[in-house]
């Protein structure tokens, strides 16, 4: 009888011991996933040359909502430990483009994102700030005909995860209007571009 009341009584404080040391745990925040929300057709943006290719740096291509303390080090990346992208940076950028230039076109884009990234001027100001590079194609000769890079920035109104991902939306937006934009006057003056249209 004696034993059996011993191992109760060990049992019991085993468990009260357990409960006291799963009490004093941290608790874990669950993470905050973003996106750039549902995308209207009228939103999206029209090219007047096909788009060949649309990829991205390695660097960028995670869940990881990036930052830069520029004020401090502009050469060292962060990322928002208990914030994450729903889904790669790459897939979010192509959500925006408009599937409308013509098939025949003799001269193609490719688009490379090389810069999505929230950028700190100070503690206080922040800004998302997305690259492009992007190249003119011949499409029959496959050579580059012309590339530019394309940078877009827009400001952040808070200093967070959740205004980084508001002004990245912007700035890719106006990325991919920059690079429409140098696409159709650039294609119009090349000649490796008007041969086979005409």
């Amino acid at each position: 009888m004696q034993k059996t009341s011993s191992l109760a009584i060990l049992l019991l404080a085993a468990a009260t011991l357990n409960a006291c040391v799963s009490s004093i745990k941290p608790e874990t925040k669950q993470l905050d996933f973003y996106d750039f929300g549902l995308q209207s057709a009228e939103n999206r943006v029209e090219f007047a040359l096909p788009i060949e290719s649309l990829n991205a740096a390695d660097a960028i291509q995670h869940s990881n909502i990036r930052y830069r303390l520029n004020y401090k080090n502009p050469s060292q990346v962060f990322g928002y430990a208990e914030s994450r992208w729903s889904t790669l940076p790459l897939d979010l950028v192509r959500q925006k483009l408009a599937n409308t230039a013509p098939a025949h076109a003799s001269c193609s884009l490719k688009l490379q994102i090389l810069a999505f990234d929230q950028v700190f001027d100070s503690a206080s100001s922040s800004q998302g700030i997305v690259q492009l590079q992007a190249s003119l194609v011949d499409r029959r000769s496959r050579k580059l005909v012309q590339s530019t890079l394309v940078s877009a920035q827009s400001p952040a109104s808070s200093g967070d995860a959740k205004g980084g991902v508001a002004a990245l939306n912007t700035a890719s937006t106006e990325a991919l209007k920059q690079a429409a934009q140098w696409a159709g006057e650039t294609s119009a003056a090349a000649s490796e571009c008007q041969a086979a249209a005409n």
